[in-house]
């Protein structure tokens, strides 16, 4: 009896020991990754710098591709330049694919254009791996990813220096 409670303690603690290993590999496989690509940066359009410099980890590929995903058909902006607010540059490397009925491509480079003030909805200028742009309406409400990467605060403040006289 004493040979089985042991045997079961000592197997107990190999799989923890297992589980243990598999977390941290998969921790060191995301911190690679990130590593790889190219940063994700924040664009104040008012301030016209990099306001924020974040690790691009596979969140945001993830994040791009369910915006991609979800887009209906292209935009009918006649304009795609910012006045004020702020512009979140994501690189996807290796370019993401999109398949739609009516497009496919790979994407490069996606870019959300979000202005608080804005009565439109925030928009996705995205870069084909041969350097062609399309514009999508941003499909979903991007609070809840900017909340998530902590841009939340950017774009308000964005907002708020609107009426800042330019330095």
């Amino acid at each position: 009896m004493k040979r089985r409670s042991a045997s079961i303690q000592h197997l107990t603690l190999i799989s923890r020991t297992l589980l243990l290993a598999c977390l941290l590999w998969t921790l060191s496989l995301a911190s690679v990754y990130a590593e790889l690509q190219p940063p994700v940066q924040v664009f104040d359009v008012k301030k016209e710098q990099v306001v924020a410099t974040l690790p691009n980890t596979s969140a945001f590929r993830e994040q791009a591709a369910s915006w991609l995903k979800a887009v209906q058909r292209l935009s009918g902006r006649a304009r795609v330049e910012a006045e004020s607010g702020i512009v979140v540059h994501i690189p996807l490397q290796p370019p993401l694919p999109v398949k739609h009925s009516w497009l496919t491509m790979n994407a490069a480079d996606l870019y959300l254009f979000v202005d608080p003030e804005q009565k439109e909805s925030p928009h996705l200028l995205v870069f084909s791996s041969e350097g062609k742009p399309y514009v999508f309406d941003c499909p979903s409400d991007p609070d809840s990813f900017l909340k998530q990467h902590g841009l939340l605060d950017l774009a308000r403040k964005s907002q708020a220096n609107k009426s800042d006289p330019p330095e």
